[in-house]
């Protein structure tokens, strides 16, 4: 985000940097406002998206509550964009997760060493 985000002629304009929020956490953001909002989010230079939310003609929204919702849409993009750098960073664990979920006892492996319990408890043997 930018210091240039505001409110101007009962419209919400908002400019995030490409190096910092991607198209598709902007997309997925702005879907959340579309109750409310008429939403546009347009590429107006190489490095800078212009997101604009125009209030709906139904009235629900108040002039003066469009300050609240851009402090929402700026917490908004950051949670949406962090959201994807986790989905992203995750993703191998979570194809491993899948993987041995489906894997259906063919990947189960004894550990090696020895295994032993003090109490009794043999954790090789089956029922």
């Amino acid at each position: 985000m930018m210091n240039r985000n505001l409110v101007e002629n009962g419209e919400i304009k908002a400019f995030a940097d490409v190096d910092f929020f991607s198209r598709e956490a902007i997309l997925k953001c702005l879907y959340w406002y579309g109750d409310k909002f008429h939403t546009t989010s347009i590429l107006i230079d190489s490095q800078t998206y212009l997101i604009s939310l125009k209030p709906l003609s139904n009235g629900i929204i108040q002039e003066n509550d469009l300050d609240a919702y851009l402090q929402k849409l700026e917490r908004d993009l950051i949670d949406h964009q962090l959201r994807e750098t986790i989905l992203k960073e995750t993703q191998n664990v979570r194809d491993l997760l899948v993987a041995k979920a489906f894997s259906n006892g063919e990947f189960d492996e004894q550990p090696p060493g020895e295994i032993s319990d003090p109490v009794g408890f043999s954790p090789i043997s089956q029922p």
